[in-house]
């Protein structure tokens, strides 16, 4: 009798672990199949977007970048509008680019190293201020001194 309940312990303990390696493999594979949606030569950036007259800036969290004012960067900045509270408000994409040279920055040494080309807009979210404590107190100027 012991050694039936060992066997069939032995048994299902052994069965169970073939489940999974299966699983472990379909993962995998849906893995492989989102990074080979994008297009050759293209990333996806993820950071904060804005546009300011006559310059386009985005913000990842390791670099910033000049962003190439085309078509798609103005398609961006319409859907942006509608989630700004003020002109001067960040909002949060993602986006499908080629990064290259930025051509302002080798003619007038002024603006940021690399430029985006936006091939594909993603995702537009209103951007969070974690910066900005709210107290909900007021400061009269008398009070300060």
């Amino acid at each position: 009798m012991k050694r039936l309940i060992v066997f069939s312990f032995l048994v299902l303990s052994i069965a169970s672990c073939k489940n999974e390696s299966e699983s472990t493999e379909e993962t995998v594979v849906t893995k492989e199949v989102k990074e080979n949606a994008l297009p050759e030569g293209e990333q996806l950036y993820r950071g904060e977007f804005i546009y300011l007259k006559d310059a386009a800036v985005l913000t990842t969290r390791n670099e910033i970048y000049a962003v190439e004012i085309n078509d798609k960067m103005r398609e961006l900045n319409e859907v942006a509008k509608a989630l700004k509270k003020t002109e001067f408000d960040m909002v949060n994409v993602v986006i499908h680019g080629t990064i290259q040279p930025n051509p302002v920055k080798a003619e007038l040494g002024e603006g940021w190293d690399q430029m985006v080309s936006i091939t594909k807009i993603i995702e537009v979210t209103p951007a969070t201020s974690a910066n900005v404590i709210k107290t909900g107190k007021t400061l009269d100027i008398k009070e300060v001194k």
